[in-house]
């Protein structure tokens, strides 16, 4: 049922930012451009269920301020005036899920959603002085368009930054997603990431896996992966 509506989805998605590259023409080397993604913004809007809010930028917790900023929050606010109360903030214990957006994903821009998704997670655990094995439902994505670095280039990543850095698998990212490439997601059994290359069909399964991740509290009742007549099997590294 989903297969076709997500590869048509695909194709938009990149071709809307091929038009929006073309128009920006060549600028020196800035800070990212997110207006480039916007067809993204509204492919999420336009997709998560209702009650969730989406939020770009400043993130704290109880005590501490994230020096950095997000490229999309998916959060919960719980009035009209959220942000004015909060300061312009989301607040950790009220985060769903975060993201990093790239055009062309590189072992740079990898490596500092590491490093994004570790501060974030540790500022939740602060809050609530969750012990480092405790698991912490927040789910953080690396979403991009294109890589010239292979999956498994980038698996290999993640796992020596985890193992450089001290990162335990709890502040570990969960889900990379590289259009018509594929996905790594993290293998809680393994205790590593697994990449699953879908091909075309990877901002469908993107999408089933964001969902997964948005009922951490068993409310949504949705099981999308039952409406997937087409059995495939999918290259699994």
């Amino acid at each position: 049922m989903f297969t076709k509506y997500f590869q048509e989805q695909t194709k938009f998605l990149q071709e809307s930012l091929k038009l929006r590259l073309e128009k920006k023409g060549i600028t020196p080397p800035t800070e990212k451009d997110l207006k480039l993604f916007k067809e993204f913004y509204d492919f999420i809007k336009d997709h998560i269920p209702v009650g969730f809010s989406l939020a770009m930028g400043k993130v704290r917790n109880r005590t501490h301020v994230l020096n950095k900023n997000c490229d999309l929050i998916v959060y919960r606010k719980w009035c009209k005036n959220f942000l004015k109360l909060t300061g312009g903030y989301i607040l950790t214990d009220q985060i769903y899920s975060f993201l990093s957006i790239e055009n062309e994903l590189t072992t740079e821009s990898l490596l500092k959603h590491v490093e994004l998704t570790q501060s974030i997670k540790t500022m939740y655990a602060m809050d609530y002085d969750l012990p480092e094995e405790r698991f912490i439902p927040l789910y953080s994505i690396l979403f991009a368009y294109k890589s010239r670095v292979p999956l498994l280039s980038h698996k290999l990543s993640m796992v020596h930054a985890s193992e450089e850095k001290g990162i335990p698998i709890t502040q570990e990212v969960d889900m990379l997603c590289v259009l018509d490439q594929g996905i790594i997601i993290k293998d809680w059994e393994q205790g590593t990431f697994k990449i699953i290359e879908t091909n075309e069909d990877t901002l469908m399964w993107f999408y089933i896996l964001f969902i997964e991740f948005l009922d951490r509290d068993n409310e949504l009742k949705l099981d999308l992966r039952s409406y997937i007549k087409e059995q495939k099997q999918y290259v699994e590294k």
